[in-house]
């Protein structure tokens, strides 16, 4: 006498159907991004950190994390105008900087004029 094999019987057939109409539906989705309710906002590689109640405080306290944490992108972000706006490092920006870049090209220029007076290659 052979035996024969049982089958599992797939899920669906065990499963009551519901008419469409009869399904309740799902509760609504709750908002994936919260009400802004501060005017400016410190954002850390576009991502919302704390709120503030005008851009100073707002400047003053991404200027610090970007002092901490130079490699960070750290932006003030302006709910009203939706726009981010890039704080740069305190010791990099500004004309000094400007003025430290034509100040390290000099030389090398220098270099290069008098390798081209010598008959060289610039």
């Amino acid at each position: 006498m052979a035996t024969r094999k049982q089958t599992r019987s797939s899920n669906r057939t065990r499963q009551a159907r519901m008419p469409i109409a009869n399904r309740t539906t799902a509760s609504p989705r709750k908002l994936s991004k919260p009400p802004l309710s501060e005017p400016f906002y410190v954002a850390v590689d576009r991502q919302l950190k704390s709120g503030h109640q005008n851009y100073e405080a707002a400047e003053k306290a991404a200027l610090g994390i970007k002092k901490r944490y130079p490699k960070l992108h750290v932006t003030v972000f302006g709910a009203k105008e939706q726009r981010h706006t890039l704080i740069d490092q305190p010791g990099l920006a500004g004309a000094s900087n400007n003025k430290n870049r034509l100040a390290e090209q000099a030389p090398r220029n220098a270099v290069a004029g008098r390798k081209a007076a010598a008959g060289g290659r610039p």
